[in-house]
């Protein structure tokens, strides 16, 4: 176990150099996409994303069983199982593609034209944007195996020195268009498609030149589709779901309250994003392992590696939630130089979104494991299919355009009843023991950490001095309120281990 502990340490780290690196630039990028193309403009991109993003029906579904099935005939070795399980799911998304590519020239150009809110004179830049979406869409459908194997093989370095480099190609776009006298968001649509494009295609190289069992074939094992059909069909209910509670809610947005709503929301997603990529992390680096570990039949090492990444996650969660939420009227100031309405709001509430989408995560990774995931995905979308409709009624009935968090919060994190009771009917795993060892140690660092920041921001005025006062402050807090309440002896004796081994390796250098 020390070797996969190993292992897990290392991808973590990794993807959270990458995170980082991707997060800064992301958020400066946002920032320099948002002056470059104006409020009306970057609220257009943001609709029209959200209509193709309705493709991720396809893609989360496929990729998520992509994954799954690569990852477990790596944790069996057996190699020509692998060759043909990566030819299937490959002309699995070819076909996917090319569905999506005609669906979205139906229904997408149709709701972009008649129902969505678009600027007057800006219906022909839209309908751009549009088609180089659709573009890049069919190419990252088509790379979802080679993203998968890249993540089942571990290959973290790889994963991470590809997503800095998309961010930097992106930001360069960004300064290019400034520079332009043209209709910058046509450019931009074109340039962001390309970039995507072409890191798409480098992944599929490297996939062919790393990795013995990617050999492209034109067959599909009948058995083999038949069991990913089963496994994506109960996916694709929740994955649905998923598209009504984000872009669907967007689209009401657009409807109820115009494309200056949807910039804000995008500017939310935008943060939310970062911070929610930086977290899940942990979910990706922990995810090979309890795939494999199950599919080896490690289940005590599998239940372990879900306890301790269902907690690490909802501490780094915290460790950005606290500062961001105190201080996020002063960072968007200096992020931003035009701040669209309400947009601190939707940025606070976004970040307990994060928690409600991250605090189970791995608990659902532990499900997918299994591969029988048909009663939970019908109990979880009846059940999150809720939010749609009652952010649709509260619209009509005059509630403010925030309602649609609250909602969504208080639904998605009644999910994890309905993932402990999958869990009891097709594993071992013992709920309770995620209760003593996961719940109760997140919840009292959840009280404590907010108790110091929240008396300092009471008492003093907000500021620049403030901001950078109260900032690390609040990570402090978190920290020590994660020592304290969050951590068992154990990891308290290895924590202090750690940081006497680096302070002994500094005092001798």
């Amino acid at each position: 176990m020390t070797t996969n502990n190993k292992r897990i340490a290392k991808n973590t780290m990794l993807l959270y150099i990458r995170t980082f690196i991707t997060m800064v630039v992301g958020l400066y990028t946002s920032r320099v996409m948002l002056n470059a193309l104006g409020v009306d403009n970057y609220g257009i991109n943001s609709v029209v994303g959200g209509i193709v993003s309705f493709s991720a029906l396809i893609t989360g579904t496929m990729a998520a069983s992509s994954s799954r099935y690569l990852t477990y005939s790596l944790g069996e070795g057996v190699l020509e199982k692998m060759k043909n399980v990566f030819a299937t799911v490959t002309n699995i998304q070819i076909v996917m593609g090319i569905l999506a590519v005609i669906i979205l020239e139906i229904v997408g150009v149709w709701f972009l034209n008649t129902a969505a809110d678009i600027p007057e004179g800006r219906m022909y830049a839209a309908n751009c944007v549009l088609q180089c979406s659709i573009v890049s869409t069919f190419v990252v459908l088509v790379s979802v195996p080679f993203n998968s194997l890249i993540i089942a093989h571990e290959h973290m370095d790889i994963y991470a020195y590809m997503s800095i480099l998309e961010v930097v190609i992106k930001l360069g776009v960004c300064f290019l268009i400034r520079s332009y006298e043209g209709d910058r968001l046509i450019l931009f649509s074109i340039l962001w498609a390309s970039a995507s494009i072409l890191i798409n295609i480098i992944y599929a190289v490297f996939c062919f030149r790393k990795f013995a069992e990617v050999k492209y074939q034109w067959r599909i094992d009948g058995k083999l589709f038949k069991e990913m059909a089963g496994y994506s069909g109960w996916n694709l209910l929740s994955n649905t779901t998923w598209m009504l509670n984000t872009q669907g809610v967007n689209m009401l947005i657009n409807i109820f309250f115009g494309v200056a709503f949807n910039a804000t929301r995008g500017i939310a997603t935008t943060v939310n994003g970062a911070i929610q990529g930086f977290v899940s992390n942990f979910t990706t680096a922990f995810s090979p392992q309890i795939t494999k570990s199950y599919a080896a039949g490690n289940y005590d090492y599998c239940y372990s590696i879900v306890n301790k990444g269902a907690k690490y996650t909802w501490y780094l969660m915290f460790i950005f939630l606290v500062p961001v939420c105190i201080e996020t009227d002063t960072l968007l100031h200096l992020w931003l130089v035009e701040v669209p309405p309400m947009v601190v709001l939707f940025v606070q509430l976004s970040m307990f979104e994060s928690l409600a989408l991250q605090s189970s995560n791995t608990l659902l990774k532990l499900i997918q494991a299994t591969g029988n995931i048909k009663r939970y995905a019908i109990d979880v979308t009846i059940f999150t299919s809720l939010v749609f409709p009652l952010t649709w009624g509260c619209y009509k009935l005059g509630f403010p355009v925030w309602v649609s968090y609250p909602i969504f919060i208080i639904i998605y994190f009644g999910t994890i009843v309905f993932r402990f009771k999958a869990l009891s009917a097709l594993t071992t795993y013992q709920w309770r023991t995620f209760i003593t060892e996961v719940l109760i140690p997140c919840l009292k660092v959840s009280i404590f950490s907010w108790i110091v920041p929240l008396i300092i921001a009471h008492f003093w005025t907000p500021s620049l001095l403030r901001f950078f006062v109260l900032v690390p402050g609040a990570v402090f807090s978190v920290i020590l309120s994660i020592y304290i309440f969050g951590l068992n002896d154990g990891e308290r004796i290895w924590v202090k281990g750690y940081i006497m081994k680096f302070i002994n390796k500094f005092h001798n250098a």
